[in-house]
């Protein structure tokens, strides 16, 4: 499915947890994250052949749950300290809304990185990954120049960094989802790292999931991802 299309679904979910995101950025600064407002240019690289079809390993790729409760352990260990100070700015309420702030932002990064079916397609100048209930990721690339598409959400920057694919997406709720693509040496594993921030929260959320090749069993079944997130099959002939 297009981007715009999904994205557009995706992000009014967010929207959802963004209206939680009330509270002061300083009031996390101890543990902020900075990530990159735009990929590396004129970088030597070289286009690594990810085609094919991946499936999720459950057993290397990060565990959503396990890496929310490591993520919240980190932040409350930071926020303690000033737990005092918050209670006396916020009327004794200022810790809880900040974590549900927090808490938002993680979930919305479960919400993207949950895919457990890729498919790659790619030649030696684009590239394209549709993942399963989730909007593709696609990059055209030449001269070894970073493409910057501007979109109705914001703007799509894409390249390669050495053999790395890189997304950028600068998004206009003041959202950004950095994602990472590598590909293994003997080619057999595929990882997406996908790193989640918001200018209202200066805790970044990032998920690992590891992939792993698969043959597509030949079926004479055709189904569709429609804009209700459901697939619709039907019957064709071979």
């Amino acid at each position: 499915m297009a981007l715009h299309q999904l994205l557009q679904s995706t992000l009014f979910r967010f929207r959802h947890f963004l209206c939680l995101l009330v509270l002061p950025v300083f009031l996390l600064t101890a543990c902020a994250t900075e990530e990159p407002a735009q990929l590396p240019d004129d970088t030597e690289y070289e286009v690594v052949d990810m085609s094919g079809n991946w499936e999720k390993d459950f057993q290397l790729s990060d565990d959503f749950e396990t890496e929310f409760n490591l993520y919240m352990f980190d932040i409350q260990r930071r926020i303690n300290p000033q737990q005092d100070g918050i209670n006396r700015g916020f009327g004794g309420g200022g810790a809880s809304g900040s974590m549900e702030s927090i808490v938002g932002l993680a979930r919305f990064t479960e919400e993207i990185t949950r895919m457990p079916i890729l498919n790659i397609e790619q030649d030696r100048s684009r590239v394209n990954i549709d993942r399963e209930d989730d909007f593709a990721l696609f990059c055209e690339f030449f001269n070894q120049q970073n493409i910057v598409t501007e979109t109705p959400f914001g703007t799509e920057q894409c390249g390669w960094n050495a053999e790395q694919l890189l997304f950028l997406l600068n998004l206009t709720d003041g959202l950004q989802i950095y994602y990472q693509v590598t590909l293994s040496p003997d080619s057999r594993q595929l990882n997406i790292t996908t790193t989640v921030t918001s200018d209202q929260v200066s805790t970044a959320m990032t998920i690992s999931n590891y992939y792993r090749r698969y043959d597509v069993p030949e079926s004479n079944i055709d189904c569709i991802l429609t804009l209700t997130r459901n697939n619709v099959c039907r019957m064709v002939n071979n």
